[in-house]
């Protein structure tokens, strides 16, 4: 019986010890899958590498840091990077992690450094807008196993100093010039409430929000050319607005996203509309034209007797 008692003993302390190196194993292992499904989310979205120097998360303190977000150029750019980003923390919802959605209640961004690059057919911006374009429709891009599984709601994601800066612009120095815009701070509110977002979907609205935020600050400062095509690449992606978002800001936000694709519908099917009253016109004329020959021809079976055989 003693003997017994014994085994069952060193089995429960087996067991105990076991499930402790599991989670100790998982904790230790957190840091690292979390810079993954960044460094994948990232590639993933907009087709260029990602990369993360550092991940920290507390689960204890249920906060997250991160330092060193890189994303790079397309291939074919001289300049350092497309977006480099200098320190990030947040705030996590510990009962979120082991579920489908992680909640958490606050995210800062802060020292987000974007390079312009018109050094390339097409250029850095516009080659990252088409891939953003091609993400948001769906199209695949890479293998479904390279898309992370955990899904995001964040309460409140803040973007601090944003600098904006041009590079190879004609008639600028072909080096990146100084500061071009400089953007305080931008609040988004919301994200992921109406439909919870991967982290390639949050990639995604960072990296549009603060190309839109360039278009709506940079007038009379970014050359008139990038503004356009920036606006003409942001105006296919998803406003703020539609995805429930609040953007708090002195910017409208959406007025370089959703907003202008709705004036581009709009004129589109005033167009059609148009087109469309031009074919009546055309029938109606047409119509009227066939009558009148009818006539005509009805007229000169009378002249020549067509019509009145009885006449002499």
């Amino acid at each position: 019986m003693k003997t017994a008692i014994k085994i069952i003993a060193v089995l429960v302390v087996l067991l105990i010890v076991g499930i402790v190196g599991v989670v100790f194993l998982g904790l230790s292992q957190i840091d690292k899958l979390a810079k993954e499904a960044i460094e994948r989310g990232g590639t993933y979205a907009m087709q260029v590498e990602t990369t993360v120097e550092t991940v920290d998360v507390n689960l204890t303190a249920g906060t997250a840091t991160m330092n060193g977000l890189n994303i790079a150029n397309p291939n074919g750019f001289d300049t350092d990077h497309f977006i480099n980003l200098g320190d990030s923390s947040a705030s996590v919802n510990i009962e979120t992690i082991n579920s489908d959605t992680i909640v958490m209640p606050e995210i800062t961004l802060s020292g987000i450094d974007v390079i312009l690059d018109k050094g390339g057919n097409p250029s850095n911006y516009n080659t990252i807008l088409n891939s953003l374009q091609r993400f948001e429709s769906k199209e695949e891009t890479t293998p479904d196993s390279a898309q992370p599984g955990k899904k995001l709601v964040i309460d409140r994601l803040l973007l601090e100093d944003i600098n904006i800066r041009v590079a190879n612009m004609p008639g600028l120095s072909l080096a990146v010039g100084e500061v071009a815009v400089n953007i305080p701070e931008i609040e988004l509110r919301d994200v992921g409430k109406e439909e919870s977002m991967t982290t390639s979907e949050v990639i995604n609205l960072v990296v549009k929000t603060v190309l839109a935020a360039a278009v709506e600050a940079g007038g009379g400062i970014i050359p008139s050319d990038v503004l356009s095509e920036l606006g003409n690449g942001l105006a296919g992606l998803e406003s703020l607005s539609d995805l429930g978002i609040e953007a708090i800001s002195d910017l409208n936000l959406d007025d370089a996203l959703g907003d202008v694709q709705e004036e581009i519908n709009k004129a589109t099917e005033e167009v059609n509309q148009a087109s469309e009253e031009i074919q009546n016109k055309i029938d109606d004329t047409k119509e009227d034209i066939e009558d009148s020959i009818d006539d005509a021809k009805e007229e000169l079976k009378n002249i020549f007797g067509g019509g009145k055989k009885d006449d002499p």
